[in-house]
């Protein structure tokens, strides 16, 4: 990952926010985010039926270029925090920790974008009345639960990184859980009609926001190390 972000050791600069000129990588993956989601923008407008869609294209498949970009971007950052940990651990094994434990919850969630989790535990609570994705309810409360949790490891960043986890952590819940649970109910009430143009409407910004968030958390992670004094490349098995 180092064509990405480079190894070279930077300099702690508290009174201003990184330039992205100074991290290469993160402007490619900004790129190529905005270029997969307008692929599938671009084929909702045109109104392409089930024949003519290209299914590599949209953001509601499992086998699309960009859920395989959303697995290797949660990877990344989950690779990114580990490393962070890691490299912290020398001034605070518990942040250090923290810092590890919260990339593992990255990588489950890379996971689940391959291995779909969440539509399994879907079909388990479909019994269950309320929303048609009905994994959305146990999620938002553990999400809430672990954002209380996390608490305390927030307090030892610096204000600026702290804001911008939680608004790409805003961000992110908005269209994973939000977004999802008012998809649900539109796509119900269009006879489950997966190219019905308000559902479609919702897949879209249900999935960029998700990238979105991601991406923002990246920026907030990289502007940590970056004041911390830490290389922004990834050193972990140097």
């Amino acid at each position: 990952m180092a064509f990405l972000f480079p190894s070279s050791p930077v300099r702690p600069h508290a009174g201003r926010i990184p330039s992205i000129v100074a991290h290469p990588g993160l402007p490619v993956l900004v790129a190529a985010w905005g270029i997969l989601l307008a692929a599938s923008v671009f084929q909702d407008a045109l109104g392409l039926d089930h024949e003519a869609r290209v299914w590599f294209l949209d953001v509601d498949v499992e086998r699309s270029f960009y859920t395989w970009f959303s697995q290797l971007l949660l990877a990344f950052t989950g690779l990114m925090l580990v490393d962070t940990g890691v490299k912290a651990a020398g001034q605070s094994r518990v942040t250090g920790v923290e810092f590890v434990l919260l990339g593992g919850i990255f990588f489950l969630l890379s996971a689940d974008e391959a291995l779909s989790f969440h539509e399994a535990a879907s079909t388990r609570l479909s019994g269950v009345r309320g929303l048609h994705f009905a994994w959305v309810m146990p999620a938002a409360i553990i999400c809430a639960a672990g954002l209380a949790a996390a608490v305390p490891f927030l307090r030892q960043l610096g204000p600026r990184v702290r804001l911008m986890m939680l608004v790409a952590a805003g961000v992110f819940l908005f269209g994973a859980l939000g977004v999802e649970a008012i998809g649900g109910e539109v796509l119900l009430a269009a006879g489950e009609d997966v190219l019905a143009r308000p559902y479609r409407l919702l897949v879209n910004l249900e999935e960029g926001a998700e990238g979105l968030g991601v991406i923002l958390f990246l920026f907030a992670l990289t502007r940590h190390r970056t004041d911390t004094g830490m290389a922004p490349g990834i050193t972990l098995f140097r």
